[in-house]
């Protein structure tokens, strides 16, 4: 049975560049600020106004440096209340931490069964030579082109697309798996890429969306798992690594329930005896470490080297090729309802298409 075409999608505005608009609407070099409605930000496109769209913002816009926990939540409360309205929802977001909350919404929003995009700019919409514009129009026009048919006919000359049953990232030119992104550029409008899982999706003269490389589409009911615990703590290794410091961290603050720890290559850490004295100290307390690589691409291969099989013996946690962002998001929404050693389990297990074993 096919979906009808007309039902609405939700954009949902949190801030970021994307959406700032000038102080004096008739003075397009007047000081950039936050948008206050969805006729600010489309001010300058009578067209968006006729898009079959409805408009929400969150309580605070904020620039997406100020991103937390509270207003992930209040996000999936968004989609929550309004999941059974919408064909799909749109997510205008700063490109900082865009790929921490597509990657926690990836964890949070359980048998998602439509589709949520973040996108965002590197230069607002009101703004000449802006990338967020076509970023917004594709995001919407992925969503609305979806349809509930048979895949055979999806991709076809009509531009029929099946329904993508995941929280992604659109940028430019490319539909991401959201928990694989990662925001590699700060200027330029190829600013994000999924290093180590292709994209869902491209868009140029027509869309095309790989199905092949989308999750299944889930049998469960739709619901939101609000439990985050964001005493999670993140750290690189380096040349010089001071092994007191860490320790010193969690003599202090006993409140700190996972370590990400990005290691070298293939998940490689310094062998002397302080620093895995304080790696055991750590685990000894009832923290989980687990490790990734901080490689942009490739995988922690635990045991491959001596430098990294000692730390399987210790009890640290392989991260596989996880992103930074999945890992630690993943690590908050495990943390907020399970013990240590179901956390553990859980860590390793492909939930939402964030790793590959």
């Amino acid at each position: 049975m096919k979906e009808q075409r007309s039902q609405k999608i939700l954009v949902i505005n949190t801030g970021g560049t994307i959406s700032m608009v000038h102080s004096d609407k008739d003075d397009n070099k007047s000081a950039l600020k936050p948008s206050s409605s969805w006729e600010e930000v489309i001010h300058n496109y009578q067209f968006l106004k006729d898009m079959n769209v409805d408009y929400v913002q969150t309580s605070k816009i904020i620039d997406s440096s100020d991103m937390n926990y509270e207003i992930w939540l209040e996000i999936g409360k968004i989609i929550e209340e309004n999941y059974d309205k919408y064909k799909g929802f749109v997510i205008l977001h700063g490109t900082d931490t865009m790929s921490y909350t597509a990657s926690v919404l990836s964890f949070m929003l359980k048998n998602l069964g439509k589709t949520v995009i973040l996108t965002g700019a590197q230069r607002p919409i009101q703004e000449i030579r802006s990338d967020g514009l076509q970023n917004l129009l594709t995001s919407i026009e992925i969503i609305e082109k979806q349809t509930q048919v048979n895949s055979e006919i999806c991709n076809s000359e009509n531009e029929i697309l099946s329904v993508i049953p995941e929280v992604c990232v659109f940028f430019r030119d490319h539909l991401f798996r959201g928990n694989r992104s990662r925001k590699l550029d700060s200027t330029n409008y190829f600013g994000f890429s999924s290093p180590n899982y292709l994209p869902l999706g491209q868009a140029g003269s027509k869309i095309k969306i790989y199905e092949n490389r989308l999750l299944s589409k889930p049998e469960g009911k739709f619901y939101v798992d609000y439990k985050i615990n964001p005493n999670v703590l993140m750290m690189d290794v380096f040349p010089g690594f001071n092994p007191k410091i860490l320790k010193r961290i969690f003599q202090d603050d006993d409140s700190i329930k996972g370590l990400v720890l990005r290691t070298y290559g293939s998940g490689n850490t310094p062998q002397n005896k302080e620093f895995l004295e304080t790696i055991k100290y750590i685990i000894d307390m009832g923290v989980i470490i687990l490790n990734v690589t901080q490689c942009t691409v490739g995988s922690v291969e635990m045991g491959l080297y001596e430098s990294n099989a000692i730390l399987t013996e210790l009890g640290v946690v392989n991260g596989y090729d996880m992103t930074p962002e999945a890992a630690i998001t993943k690590f908050m929404c495990l943390l907020g309802k399970y013990d240590v050693e179901k956390v553990k389990e859980r860590l390793v297990m492909n939930i939402a298409g964030e790793l590959t074993k």
